[in-house]
């Protein structure tokens, strides 16, 4: 695929993801960062400049299908994550309403996320000013107020269709497999549209 192919792909998804992240209610109201284009648009984006071909095609055409629908997956995300941070909450109000995950994807999220999980520990231990201004790693950092990558992560991967998650597993595998980072490769993409030379520069100014 050429690269202006797979930017219009990544271009369309961040503009459906936006429009429905508009749509998101919080139970404070409205939050800042639904404001913030921007940083919106830097933080999708590192992440799909990163994914497979494969991998984007299939996004795409998932959400396109739930645009049609009317379905609100940015939406689906946070409840989701609210499993994670206020279960109660999540249970008597939120699950009732989300379409049910099929029992098989629970096993290609767990794998998906273990990984991630271990690249981010790297990560932190090799560039640790970065890490301390980023999500807490684990769910038990969901503590501090701030939603951990642990439960983000899993959050958004619960509402991938399987064939998506699938190619997501196979891709993380074939990754870790060649002794390369996603995590490191996402924070890499990052800096630079934050106009950092490299992820060390980066570090030493945060």
């Amino acid at each position: 695929m050429m690269q202006t192919e797979q930017q219009l792909q990544i271009d369309e998804m961040i503009s459906t993801e936006w429009e429905m992240f508009q749509q998101v209610q919080n139970i404070g109201g409205r939050a800042s960062c639904q404001d913030d284009f921007e940083t919106f648009q830097i933080m999708r984006q590192s992440q799909y400049e990163n994914w497979s071909c494969e991998m984007l095609d299939c996004y795409l055409t998932f959400l396109r299908s739930c645009k049609e629908e009317g379905r609100n997956v940015v939406t689906e995300k946070y409840a989701r994550m609210m499993e994670y941070t206020d279960t109660a909450y999540y249970d008597q109000v939120l699950a009732p309403a989300l379409p049910a995950v099929p029992k098989g994807n629970y096993r290609l999220v767990n794998e998906i996320v273990n990984q991630q999980l271990l690249w981010e520990k790297e990560f932190a231990l090799r560039y640790p000013n970065l890490a301390a201004k980023s999500r807490p790693i684990t769910a038990d950092g969901d503590e501090s107020g701030f939603t951990s990558v642990e439960t983000y992560s899993r959050g958004e991967l619960l509402t991938y269709p399987a064939e998506l998650l699938q190619l997501y597993l196979d891709y993380v595998k074939r990754l870790a497999e060649d002794g390369k980072s996603l995590s490191l490769m996402i924070e890499d993409t990052m800096v630079k549209l934050y106009g950092y030379e490299s992820i060390e520069e980066a570090e030493e100014r945060a």
